[in-house]
């Protein structure tokens, strides 16, 4: 069996922090239940170590919603299972469909993403993503943050 670095639990907790199960309930691992992070590989761009590129899997479980948040960096996303529902409430992301047609999704407008869509979110814009169905939803992600900060960052109350 392979044995898995430190960072990776560490990350894991660190994402499934922000996850808010649609269902909410009083357990422990409600969290940990809603969203796998599975980091597939990571590094530091540069000498003194200020950002950290990863490569992710994410594995959103059925009838979960993330709460409102943004990121300390850019982040790309491509559905690989499953349909996810996206939301932009500050700023634009831009979304290619799996048959090559572009769209700027504005603020205030959600759409669904499907296997083969991508999506790009650049840092700090503030968006949330809910798996409305009853399937699984898996993510690859790439991102450059700063590695200082948290991976995501939830919104103030005012603006959820």
């Amino acid at each position: 069996m392979r044995k898995l670095p430190l960072l990776i639990p560490l990350v894991i907790l660190a994402f499934s922090s922000i996850v808010v199960n649609s269902q909410e309930t009083s357990s422990p691992n409600t969290y940990t239940q809603s969203v796998k992070r599975e980091v597939l590989a990571n590094g530091y761009p540069t000498q003194d170590q200020k950002q950290i590129l990863e490569l992710v899997r994410y594995t959103i479980a059925p009838r979960t919603k993330l709460p409102t948040h943004t990121h300390p960096g850019m982040q790309i996303e491509r559905v690989e299972a499953g349909t996810l529902t996206y939301t932009v409430v500050e700023g634009e992301a831009k979304v290619t469909k799996a048959n090559g047609t572009e769209l700027i999704l504005q603020k205030g407008k959600t759409t669904q993403l499907t296997v083969g869509d991508s999506l790009v979110e650049s840092a700090g814009m503030l968006h949330y993503a809910e798996n409305q169905t009853n399937k699984p939803i898996i993510l690859l992600s790439a991102s450059l943050f700063n590695a200082n900060q948290p991976k995501a960052i939830l919104a103030s109350p005012e603006k959820r």
